[in-house]
């Protein structure tokens, strides 16, 4: 299949990596060429704007950082929308509001193109692995349409009638990572300070009904001081004020999102933006007066 690909951030490069690794022929695009250089000397080939990848793909799929990026890439002469062809279809991956979704299905729909909103969870290590899950929201035939090209990084597809059906279980599911990561390190902190190890409570909580994997991922970064970035402090706070719009919308009450996002705007003030989100924890750490690390013998 002729997949393009634009945005080759951590989640579009590693994308676009398996969509070659699995035998397609893959076009790409970015802002900056030297972020495609590897993927072009993988067999992957250039395109000099989004109309272009638009032009040569059965399936465009974009994965920027927010609703101005997708507008970016989407109208204007230079567009993926103006030179989508009749039967391919064009697969936004990014974040974005519930309200842009929409306004993105309509305008695809009036121009007498297809549009499906898939965004995803997991990370770049999922990708890799092929086990990458997608919510794929439009019409089943677009949806249909996409499914060989997701199915080379994603083992589990769910559809859903409308895109924005789709942004929103992204949304919810995003905002519980806040959550959790915030809970996990309240507790951690909360441990320490009370003389326990925190590798101790980490060990308990995976034997217990309590375990995830996520806990044991975090919990042993926090505990090497990992925080080199697998999706940063200030997209997950640009994803809980994008739940807590929808919100409104919808006259649905968040008080924990209100809080968990208030932690995250400190993250940001204290400088941890370009960090990996569990940097959170530093905000609360900041508070305790001591860390969560490894203990020394």
């Amino acid at each position: 299949m002729r997949v393009g690909v634009i945005g080759l951030g951590i989640m579009g490069g590693a994308i676009a990596e398996r969509l070659l690794a699995t035998g397609h022929e893959v076009f790409v695009y970015n802002r900056t060429r030297e972020k495609a250089e590897p993927l072009l000397a993988q067999g992957a080939q250039w395109a000099d704007t989004p109309a272009a990848v638009a032009a040569h793909s059965e399936v465009v799929i974009s994965i920027v950082t927010d609703p101005a990026a997708v507008e970016q890439i989407t109208f204007g002469e230079r567009g993926v929308l103006g030179a989508l062809p009749s039967h391919s279809v064009h697969c936004d991956m990014s974040t974005v509001s519930v309200a842009w979704t929409r306004h993105m299905a309509q305008t695809y729909r009036q121009a007498g193109k297809r549009f499906v909103q898939a965004p995803v969870l997991g990370g770049r290590k999922q990708i890799l692995e092929g086990t990458l899950l997608v919510f794929g929201g439009g019409a089943e035939e677009n949806v249909a349409r996409c499914e060989p090209a997701w199915r080379a990084f994603s083992d589990k597809i769910w559809h859903f009638p409308t895109a924005e059906q789709a942004t929103t279980t992204k949304l919810a599911c995003n905002m519980l990572i806040a959550h959790m990561m915030v809970g996990l390190g309240q507790s951690l902190l909360f441990a320490a300070k009370g003389g326990v190890s925190p590798a101790t409570l980490l060990d308990i909580l995976s034997k217990s009904n309590l375990g995830a994997p996520m806990y044991s991922t975090k919990g042993r970064a926090l505990l090497e001081r990992n925080f080199r970035a697998n999706f940063f402090v200030r997209h997950l706070l640009k994803d809980l004020t994008l739940a807590e719009e929808a919100a409104r919308e919808t006259t649905t009450l968040l008080p924990l999102n209100a809080l968990t996002r208030e932690l995250f705007v400190a993250a940001m003030q204290q400088g941890y933006a370009d960090e990996d989100y569990s940097a959170v924890v530093k905000v609360l750490e900041n508070l305790a007066g001591v860390e969560i690390k490894e203990e020394t013998p």
